[in-house]
C-alpha cells in the first residue's frame, strides 16, 4: 500500500501449543494501517482480534514476522523498550475499563502524563478540558466505583488520548455497556480521535461500529479479509 503508514506488518505468524498440537491464531499476515484511519477488526470471540492488538502494541511477541509501529521495529526492542514505547506512543481502551480504583478520575487521566514526565499545569488543564468535553466535569474527584459504566469508559478514553499517542487500540470498548450507552461512547471516541488526527484500531464483535469505520476487516482462519459493507 502507498501512503503514510503508522503500522506495517509483514509475514506475521502467531500460534500456541495445546495438547501437543500447534494451533495457529495468525498466519502469514501482511497489513498496513495509514495514519488517521479508523480500522475495525470484526470477528467472533477467539478469532485472534485481541492477539493482533497485543502484537501491535508489543505486549506479545510474534513467532515470526515483522511489525513496525510509528517507524519503530518492535522486534528490535527488549521488554523494557517495548514498555517505554507503548507508554509514549500508544493509548488503550479496554472492555473492562482498567481504571485504577484507588485513584480519582483526574488522577487516572493524568497517569500517562506522569509516567511520561509530561505532567505540568498546562497538561493538567488539558486533562480537565478533555474531561469537560467528555461530560465529566464535576466528577474529576470521584473514584471509579462511584461512576456508571459509561462514565468509566469515558474516563478510559480521556486517559488513552491525554498524552497524544499516535495510535489508539480499543479492545471491545462497548462490551460492558448497554446499547445506547455504547453508541454514545463510540461516537465520542470517533469524534475525538478524528479531531486529534489519531489512528484508531478497534477489535469488536459489534456491528454498531461499522458505520463509523474507514475500513473493516475480519480474521478468518488466521488471515485478514476486507469486509464489504
Amino acid at each position: 500500500m502507498a501512503g503514510d503508514h503508522i503500522v506495517r506488518i509483514r509475514k506475521l505468524e502467531k500460534s500456541y501449543v495445546e495438547g501437543g498440537r500447534r494451533h495457529w491464531i495468525l498466519r502469514d499476515l501482511d497489513w498496513c494501517i495509514e495514519r488517521g484511519e479508523f480500522v475495525v477488526l470484526l470477528g467472533r470471540s477467539g478469532s485472534g482480534k485481541s492477539t493482533l492488538l497485543n502484537l501491535i502494541s508489543g505486549i506479545d511477541l510474534a513467532d515470526r514476522g515483522y511489525i513496525e509501529v510509528a517507524g519503530t521495529d518492535l522486534g528490535r526492542l527488549d521488554e523494557t523498550g517495548r514498555t517505554r514505547f507503548r507508554r509514549r506512543h500508544i493509548g488503550f481502551v479496554f472492555q473492562q475499563f482498567n481504571l485504577i480504583s484507588t485513584l480519582t478520575v483526574l488522577e487516572n487521566v493524568l497517569l500517562p502524563l506522569e509516567l511520561n514526565g509530561l505532567l505540568n499545569e498546562t497538561t493538567r488543564r488539558r486533562a480537565l478540558g478533555l474531561l469537560d468535553r467528555l461530560g465529566l466535569m464535576g466528577r474529576e474527584r470521584a473514584f471509579p466505583d462511584r461512576l456508571s459504566g459509561g462514565e468509566q469508559q469515558r474516563v478510559a478514553i480521556a486517559r488513552a488520548l491525554i498524552h497524544g499517542p499516535a495510535l489508539i487500540l480499543a479492545d471491545e470498548p462497548t462490551g460492558n455497556l448497554d446499547l445506547e450507552t455504547g453508541r454514545e461512547v463510540l461516537a465520542l471516541l470517533d469524534s475525538l480521535v478524528r479531531e486529534q488526527g489519531r489512528t484508531l484500531v478497534m477489535a469488536t464483535h459489534s456491528r454498531e461500529v461499522v458505520g463509523l469505520a474507514d475500513r473493516i476487516l475480519t480474521i478468518r482462519h488466521g488471515r485478514l479479509e476486507e469486509w464489504s459493507r
